[in-house]
C-alpha cells in the first residue's frame, strides 16, 4: 500500500524546489498547510515563467493605499479599468498574456493589503530534501486523493514551465482549501456576484457588497477567492492565464458529480 505523502522537485534556470512530505496519519490541516507552503514557493515562478514582468506589477500595486478589503475595492475604483488594462498589457510580451498579468496583479493587491485568499494555515513539518531530476514532478497522495503531475525538461520553454508550475500551484490551492476544514459559503459568493460579468470594476463592487458579510474568521479566504474566480479571475497562479497564447496548455477539467483522481499531465 502507497504510503501518503506530498512530494515536489524540480529545477528549471535559478527556480530549485525539493521536497518529500510523509503525510501518513497526519490530519488534513497539516496537510493542507503543507500544500499552501509549496503554493508560496512556485507561484511567483510561474507568473515570471509565464512573461510577466513582476517588478512592474509590483509598481502597479504600488498604488493600493490602506489595508483590508477596502484598499482592494477602492484601488479599483480609484484606477480605471482601461487605465489599468492599458497598463498591465505593458508588462507582458504579447497581448494574449494579459490575464496573467492580471492574476499576477490581483495577488499582488491582495498580499499588499493583508486579505487573506488561501489557507492561512502553516505546517511545522521538516521535509525530507527530494534531488531534483530530470523533470518536474508533484505526487500528492493523502486518503482517496491523488494527483500526479510532471512535466520533462528536455527542450523545455519557459511557458512549458510555467504551464506546469501553475498546474500544481492549481490543484494545491484549491485541495488545501477541502483539507482546511473552513466553512465554504457558496450561496454568499453567488449572492455578491450575481448578474455581474467579468470585469474589474465589476469586482471592486463585489469586494464592496462583500466586506460588511464576511464571518471575520479564516474561512473568509475561500469566500474572498471564490468571489474573484466567479468574476472570471483567479487571483493565483493557474492554467488559464496560459490558454490564450498558448492553446497546448489546458485548464483545468471542471469538477463532476463523481471526484475522480488527477492522472498524469505530461506536456512533454
Amino acid at each position: 500500500m502507497d504510503k501518503d505523502e506530498i512530494i515536489f522537485s524540480g529545477a528549471y534556470k535559478d527556480f530549485k524546489l525539493g521536497v518529500n512530505y510523509d503525510v501518513t496519519g497526519k490530519d488534513m490541516k497539516e496537510v493542507a498547510g503543507i500544500l499552501v507552503s509549496i503554493s508560496a514557493v512556485i507561484e511567483p515562478h510561474a507568473f515570471r515563467f509565464a512573461g510577466v514582468n513582476m517588478e512592474a506589477v509590483g509598481d502597479i500595486a504600488g498604488r493600493l493605499q490602506g489595508k483590508g478589503i477596502p484598499a482592494v475595492y477602492g484601488f479599483f475604483e480609484n484606477n480605471p479599468p482601461k487605465e489599468l488594462k492599458d497598463a498591465l498589457a505593458k508588462t507582458v510580451p504579447d497581448p494574449l498574456l494579459l490575464p496573467a498579468a492580471e492574476s499576477c496583479l490581483l495577488n499582488a493587491l491582495l498580499v499588499k493589503a493583508g486579505v487573506a485568499f488561501k489557507p492561512a494555515i502553516s505546517t511545522a513539518m521538516k521535509p525530507a530534501i527530494e534531488e531534483p531530476g530530470d523533470v518536474i514532478a508533484f505526487i500528492g497522495r493523502y486518503g482517496q486523493w491523488v494527483a500526479i503531475k510532471k512535466l520533462g525538461l528536455e527542450n523545455v520553454r519557459d511557458y512549458e514551465v510555467s504551464g506546469i508550475l501553475a498546474g500544481v500551484n492549481h490543484t494545491i490551492v484549491n485541495k488545501a482549501f477541502d483539507f482546511s476544514g473552513m466553512v465554504k459559503d457558496d450561496a454568499l459568493v453567488a449572492s455578491v456576484s450575481a448578474g455581474k460579468r467579468r470585469s474589474l470594476g465589476n469586482l471592486g463592487m463585489c469586494l464592496r457588497e462583500l466586506e460588511g458579510k464576511l464571518r471575520s474568521d479564516d474561512s473568509d479566504a475561500y469566500t474572498v477567492c471564490k468571489v474573484f474566480e466567479t468574476l472570471g479571475y483567479k487571483p493565483y497562479a493557474s492554467p488559464e492565464m496560459l490558454t490564450n497564447a498558448h492553446p497546448d496548455i489546458k485548464p483545468p477539467k471542471q469538477k463532476g458529480r463523481k471526484r475522480k483522481p488527477e492522472g498524469n499531465m505530461v506536456l512533454k
